[in-house]
């Protein structure tokens, strides 16, 4: 049996890493969290980590951030898969078409930061190959996601406004809803006790997946799965 391989995507705090967790349970399946354990451990001298700076002053270290999250989602990939399935939490896609975006957008990143980052992104999509095999899109409310910001209380956290969680939703719909490197799967997760709907449409979508050139027809016919041309 071939291994494949899928991503979850979404905004933050859509529930992401609560449906990982889930999946873990599953048989014959190998989940990769983002990073955000690297970036909390890496520390100036006044103990302020990555991710802090980032959010304390997205200006300053816009680009220092993006190019480390490059690093270390490249680095969390980088090994041999051994189960069947594998799921991992974003992708270099993300950080190119929402963060990295919004970044460019808000005039985050200068002009020089933009043309090194680009060469960044080009360079990690076409090294590291094989696309994944399908992506979960899970779709929230920003409303939603800031509410669960808060619930989770991560101090780095502190600073995300409700306007910034709305861009972002944007330029994830602007991406997933007409993405055609790989078929999309959408799943609304507003409600906090949707899972084992969530988990049984993921389950259909990756028990019907084939790898023959008409895969895209035949997962059509997978009962409430959307696939965006």
């Amino acid at each position: 049996m071939s291994k494949k391989w899928f991503i979850i995507e979404g905004n933050i705090g859509s529930g992401k890493s609560t449906l990982l967790e889930k999946l873990k349970g599953l048989d014959n399946v190998e989940v990769i969290q983002e990073p955000v354990d690297k970036w909390l451990a890496l520390k100036d001298e006044n103990n302020k980590n990555l991710l802090d700076h980032f959010y304390s002053d997205m200006e300053r270290n816009a680009y220092m951030f993006q190019s480390m999250v490059f690093k270390t989602r490249i680095e969390s990939l980088d090994k041999p898969q051994i189960e069947n399935t594998r799921f991992s939490e974003r992708s270099i896609w993300t950080d190119k078409y929402v963060f990295g975006k919004s970044c460019i957008k808000s005039k985050k990143m200068n002009s020089m930061e933009t043309v090194c980052y680009n060469y960044w992104f080009d360079f990690l999509e076409e090294k590291f190959k094989p696309k994944p095999d399908g992506i979960f899109y899970i779709r929230c409310s920003p409303q939603k996601c800031l509410e669960r910001i808060a619930q989770r209380g991560r101090n780095e956290e502190d600073s995300i406004k409700l306007e910034y969680l709305e861009k972002l939703h944007q330029y994830h719909e602007d991406w997933l809803l007409n993405f055609t490197k790989t078929p999309v799967l959408t799943l609304d997760n507003e409600s906090d006790n949707n899972w084992d709907f969530i988990i049984d449409k993921i389950k259909s979508f990756t028990d019907s997946f084939v790898t023959i050139p008409e895969y895209k027809e035949e997962l059509k016919e997978v009962s409430g799965y959307s696939y965006f041309d």
